[in-house]
């Protein structure tokens, strides 16, 4: 930056509240703004295009004039940012008209109408059965009357977002080229926080049914445990009877309390699984047409259920 224009900005900001007053600007900052374009030409042309993007908007406040807005709209370009290049120069244009600057203003219109067809972009396929929705690219909210439209974007990485009540937001990156007619399609599920999880249908089995099934299948499983000790003390009992001249009644004894144990569980585990059934049998039902029916079977080592349930 040229040590000059550092000075007259100083003489700028000591002219302020005079501007302030005044609906043209003074020589003295109408010099300011015309060494700031020239800085700025300078700077673009050294390749410090931001810098003399800032030089040139702060001369514009100062003073409009149709060369500045040209040099604003050739940075902006530079830079990436077409859609403000477009813009200036449209605006320019006018400028230079109302300054009689003919030439200049050719310039700008020409260099508009390069610029425009490679301006890529993006066109929203938007869901059916969604009401609200926001859009943003790279934060800025697109106007809900141009979502149905082709929507204009800078070249590069863009930012998607898409919100809507009731529902999860959507995001996405697209990368824009010059010259890109991208179609984004927003695809925006139910908030899972709001939707209401279905209460299973169905017939529920009371509590008594597991209870005595649970006591079915214990005394099955004892009476089981039962009946195999009785053949156990059977079977060693027989063996002794070969050695001895007579059998010991203790063992007899044995055998004969663990048959009935086995007899008394089987009986109680049929019992218990009879209760079973008819609990949930005589329970409420839902959505069941026909009766639920059961019978119970009890064998020297089983017990089975068979019916419609």
């Amino acid at each position: 930056m040229k040590a000059p224009w550092g000075i007259t900005l100083g003489v700028a900001l000591s002219f302020g509240s005079a501007a302030a007053l005044a609906k043209e600007p003074s020589k003295a900052e109408m010099q300011l703004a015309k060494e700031m374009v020239k800085d700025a030409i300078v700077e673009g042309k050294a390749g410090r295009c931001e810098d003399a993007i800032q030089m040139l908007e702060q001369a514009l406040a100062i003073h409009e004039t149709a060369e500045a807005l040209q040099r604003l709209g050739e940075c902006q370009a530079t830079t990436g940012k077409l859609r403000a290049a477009v813009a200036t120069w449209k605006r320019g244009e006018g400028v230079a008209e109302a300054q009689k600057d003919k030439a200049r203003r050719e310039e700008m219109e020409n260099l508009r109408k390069e610029i425009e067809p490679r301006i890529p972009t993006i066109r929203f396929k938007l869901p059916a059965d969604v009401s609200g929705l926001v859009v943003t690219i790279d934060g800025e909210a697109v106007p809900a009357s141009s979502l149905g439209e082709p929507v204009p974007v800078d070249p590069g990485t863009r930012q998607i977002e898409a919100k809507a009540p009731g529902r999860e937001s959507f995001t996405s990156k697209v990368e824009a080229e010059d010259e890109s007619k991208l179609t984004v399609e927003i695809k925006m599920l139910p908030d899972a926080e709001k939707t209401e999880t279905p209460v299973p249908k169905g017939n529920v089995v009371p509590l008594g049914t597991w209870i005595a099934g649970g006591a079915a299948v214990a005394l099955l499983g004892g009476g089981v445990a039962a009946y195999l000790l009785a053949g156990a003390h059977a079977e060693a009992g027989a063996i002794e009877c070969r050695t001895q001249v007579q059998c010991g009644a203790d063992r007899i004894d044995y055998v004969r309390t663990y048959d009935g144990l086995a007899l008394g569980a089987w009986i109680g585990a049929g019992l218990a699984a009879g209760a079973a059934v008819g609990i949930w049998a005589l329970a409420p039902k839902k959505g069941t047409k026909d009766g639920a029916s059961a019978r119970v079977f009890v064998g020297p080592a089983s017990v089975s259920i068979v019916g419609r349930f």
